[in-house]
């Protein structure tokens, strides 16, 4: 009858154990949370429900539950650590420590690797935007420069050049270029661009004469985007042109 009395009182072995050794790892929370314990963790707070199921943390299924997601995660990383450790047997705080690393850098990717890839998708763009720009610029300096030659032309013979080579250019197209040709209508120059990502757009050079008979220039961006031109090619339509 003493022995049964004494079963009854008794604590289970793993209380003992936990008393013995200090581990009191999936005891609940009747036992204290050993001080390496407590901390911020970024597994549950990333990986929430998952990181739950694998530390026996059911608080943390809330996590499916619509608009109220974001407040668990925070709830988990904040006392995650110390319910993990309540909640499930561990060899050791070494060992505790050592899988919830784990837990984290698994989060940690599973959150940088999205990040990564929207970073990604705006900075290619803006890189190739920027290239291009850049490219583009050269090009419209060029084209200046062979406007200035059918505006001389223009100045000293009263007419428009036949071709380019009738205005004097001789200067070879740069790279980018497909073909700069002078519209013998509308006297404008068409810049054809050849490299990505407007080949084949064209932008125009569009003159007008003004009061002393000289010829000035305004370029419009055309089929271009603008974002792609110097701010000069801002203009989407021209002044009229007559040679006086």
């Amino acid at each position: 009858m003493s022995d049964e009395v004494a079963n009854v009182y008794a604590a289970p072995q793993a209380h003992f154990e936990a008393l013995a050794n200090g581990n009191s790892s999936g005891l609940g929370n009747m036992y204290p949370v050993p001080a390496e314990v407590p901390g911020w963790s970024w597994g549950a707070f990333t990986l929430n429900w998952i990181w739950a199921i694998g530390n026996r943390t059911w608080f943390g299924l809330m996590a499916l539950i619509p608009y109220v997601g974001l407040i668990i995660a925070i709830v988990l990383g904040v006392k995650g650590r110390e319910w993990a450790w309540q909640n499930k047997r561990w060899d050791s705080v070494e060992h505790f420590n050592r899988v919830q690393r784990r837990w984290s850098i698994w989060g940690l990717c599973l959150m940088i690797i999205p990040l990564l890839g929207i970073a990604a998708a705006v900075a290619i763009p803006a890189y190739s935007d920027h290239v291009s720009r850049k490219a583009n610029f050269m090009v419209y300096m060029h084209a200046k420069r062979v406007a200035s030659h059918v505006g001389a032309f223009v100045v000293n013979n009263r007419r428009l050049p036949t071709s380019l080579a009738d205005a004097g250019v001789t200067e070879p197209l740069p790279a980018g270029v497909r073909s700069i040709e002078l519209n013998q209508g509308s006297a404008q120059l068409e810049i054809t661009l050849d490299g990505p990502p407007v080949a084949g757009a064209t932008f125009y050079l569009a003159p007008s004469v003004d009061k002393e008979g000289y010829v000035n220039w305004r370029c419009m961006h055309g089929e271009v985007p603008r974002s792609l031109l110097p701010q000069d090619c801002r203009y989407s339509a021209a002044d009229p042109f007559r040679i006086k």
